[in-house]
């Protein structure tokens, strides 16, 4: 006997193929049909309109960012200190407006950088250290998070808070420790602050650190130094 492939039957009791059920249905639910497709492409039009949008304004901010860039050299250059301040106003301005306009966003934090260096420029460095700890807080996964961390002990250290300045650092080792460059500088450092508080002991365990870790790297023959340095003076036991 011969098959047929599955279908249904009409009201007149013929059978349909796939291909005319499939058109009976659209036929029959072309209205509803219509309206879905109407709201899908409306969704699109939105998301795609938001991100074009979005795209276009972190582009412009990235672009004043650049052009205060721009202006942060002519301010560095100049020697009128009257004329530094009044050149310096109009470009820290600038540049706040990005952070606040776009506080997630790259802009802000290229933003913070710029505000950060002109801080430590004008030997502002509690400023310096709060800005670059704004920029880890609130970019943390950003490559620019760790160097902004070390950054900030550096500015701890110059304005004379060696302990605050350590806390930076450990915080480096411990989140970002094989995750970023700088690593062994922090070790070094840390291992530095602690000689200078004459912990010895805790500062041959940073040295040693650097050297078993990070034997190729820049900072290792610095620590070696001071290993030898401090065994030799009696306190590398």
């Amino acid at each position: 006997m011969k098959t047929s492939s599955p279908a249904t039957a009409d009201k007149n009791g013929e059978k349909l193929r796939f291909s005319e059920k499939l058109d009976l249905f659209l036929r029959k639910n072309r209205i509803l049909l219509l309206v879905l497709l109407g709201v899908l492409v409306a969704v699109l039009l939105v998301i795609t309109g938001y991100s074009i949008v979005d795209g276009k304004r972190a582009t412009a901010a990235a672009i004043k960012v650049e052009q205060l860039a721009e202006q942060i050299t002519t301010w560095s250059n100049t020697e009128d200190k009257a004329k530094k301040t009044e050149l310096a106003k109009p470009i820290t301005e600038g540049l706040q407006a990005v952070v606040k306009a776009y506080p997630r966003q790259f802009a802000a934090a290229r933003a913070l950088t710029l505000l950060a260096r002109m801080a430590e420029s004008d030997k502002d460095w509690a400023t310096g250290e709060k800005t670059w700890l704004t920029i880890y807080e609130r970019f943390p996964k950003m490559y620019m998070a760790p160097i902004a961390l070390q950054n900030a002990a550096v500015a701890a250290e110059e304005r004379g808070a060696p302990d605050q300045a350590m806390a930076h650092y450990k915080l480096v080792v411990e989140k970002y420790a094989g995750k970023t460059v700088g690593i062994a500088h922090s070790y070094f450092s840390l291992g530095r602050l602690a000689e200078e508080s004459k912990d010895y002991a805790q500062a041959l365990t940073y040295y040693n650190k650097v050297v078993s870790d990070y034997p190729g790297d820049d900072w290792t023959k610095f620590a070696k130094d001071r290993i030898i340095a401090l065994k030799a003076q009696g306190s590398g036991k």
